[in-house]
C-alpha cells in the first residue's frame, strides 16, 4: 500500500472506527473483569419487585431527557456563531460524550462538538464549549460544597458554629462564582498574546440572560443526574435515608469531577469515590458499587454507542 493510501479518508475513518470499537471492548473487559462488575451481580441477592423496575426504567428514560438538556444548551450557545439544528446539537453532544470515555478528563468532548462545526472557527467553539463545561462545574461545585459541608458535621467532625461559617462562606463563593460567569464577557478584555486575543471575543457574544439559562441547563441536568442516583440506589437495595444518600451523591460527582482521572480508570474511580462516602450510611457495598456503574452504563456508555456511530457516519461524508 502506497503512503498517500494510508491517509485516504476512508483508510483513516476506519482506523478511527477500529480504535474507538477497541476501546469499548476494552472498557467492558474492566467493568466485568478488572472492576468485578460480573461478579458483583452474580453475589448480588436481588428481588425483582414491581417498584423496582420502575425505578430501573425512570433511572434510563431520564438519560434521554439528561442528554436532551445538554444539547438544548450547545444549540443556544453555539447558534450565537453558526445556526444547526437541534438534531445536529444532539449529535455534536453524543459526539463528545463517544470521545470524553477514551479520553483523560473528557477533554475528548471538546473535539467530539467541533467536528460538527461547518462554518464556525474550530478555537473559538472549543472556547464556547468551555462556557457549557464552566456553567456545570458550578453547579457541581456550589452543591458539593454544601454536600462536604454536611457530611463533617453529621459525622461529628465539625461544631455548629464551624459549619455555620463554611455554609456562609460557600455561599458567598457560590455568588460571586455565579456572578462572575455572568459578566463573562470580561474575558474578552483581558490583556493577553496578539495571537490569542482574537479568539477570546467568543466570551462577549452572550447576554446576561442567556448565561442564566445556561445555568438553569445546567442545573436541570444536575438535578437529573441525582434523581437517576436515587433511582438506582432504591434499585440496588441501597437502605439510606434520602437526606443522606443525596449528601452522598452530590459529594461523589463533585470529586470525581474535581479529581484527576487518566484514560480508561475513570470507572473505577467512581466506584471507589463513591463507596468512600456512602460507607459512613450504609455497608451495602455492592449496592453502592453497580448504583454507580450503572449511572456510568446509562448516562455515558449507552448515548456513546450513538456517538461512535454519529463520528463514523460524519467521517465518511467527508
Amino acid at each position: 500500500m502506497k503512503l498517500e493510501q494510508l491517509y485516504h479518508p476512508k483508510v483513516l475513518n476506519t482506523a478511527k472506527f477500529l480504535l474507538l470499537l477497541v476501546t469499548f471492548v476494552f472498557i467492558f473487559y474492566k467493568l466485568f473483569y478488572a472492576y468485578h462488575l460480573e461478579q458483583l451481580v452474580e453475589n448480588y441477592h436481588f428481588e425483582a419487585s414491581g417498584t423496582k423496575l420502575f425505578s430501573l426504567a425512570f433511572a434510563i428514560c431520564f438519560m434521554f431527557f439528561n442528554w436532551l438538556l445538554e444539547a438544548a444548551k450547545w444549540k443556544l450557545l453555539i447558534n450565537k456563531n453558526e445556526e444547526i439544528s437541534f438534531l445536529d446539537s444532539v449529535k455534536a453532544v453524543v459526539s463528545g460524550i463517544a470521545l470524553s470515555i477514551i479520553t483523560p478528563n473528557q477533554i475528548g468532548d471538546f473535539a467530539g462538538r467541533i467536528i460538527h462545526l461547518k462554518k464556525f472557527n474550530k478555537i473559538k467553539g472549543s472556547l464556547v464549549t468551555v462556557i457549557g463545561h464552566t456553567a456545570q462545574v458550578i453547579m457541581t461545585l456550589a452543591f458539593g460544597l454544601f454536600a462536604f459541608i454536611y457530611m463533617l458535621h453529621s459525622q461529628g467532625k465539625l461544631t455548629d458554629t464551624i459549619s455555620l461559617w463554611l455554609y456562609v462562606l460557600s455561599m458567598v463563593s457560590i455568588i460571586i462564582a455565579v456572578i462572575g460567569f455572568i459578566n463573562i464577557r470580561f474575558v474578552s478584555k483581558i490583556s493577553i498574546s496578539k495571537k490569542i486575543a482574537p479568539y477570546l471575543d467568543v466570551f462577549s457574544f452572550y447576554t446576561k440572560t442567556e448565561l442564566v439559562k445556561v445555568l438553569m441547563y445546567s442545573f436541570l441536568r444536575y438535578s437529573i443526574f441525582i434523581v437517576q442516583y436515587v433511582l438506582l440506589l432504591h434499585f440496588f437495595g441501597v437502605e439510606i435515608s434520602l437526606l443522606s444518600s443525596v449528601c452522598c451523591i452530590i459529594a461523589t460527582l463533585c470529586a470525581q469531577s474535581f479529581v484527576p482521572s487518566f484514560l480508561l480508570i475513570e470507572i473505577g474511580m467512581r466506584g471507589v469515590s463513591a463507596l468512600f462516602f456512602f460507607s459512613m450510611f450504609t455497608n451495602n457495598s455492592a449496592g453502592v458499587l453497580l448504583s454507580a456503574y450503572s449511572l456510568w452504563i446509562i448516562n455515558l456508555m449507552l448515548p456513546a454507542f450513538y456517538g461512535l456511530v454519529v463520528i463514523v457516519n460524519h467521517k465518511f461524508k467527508k
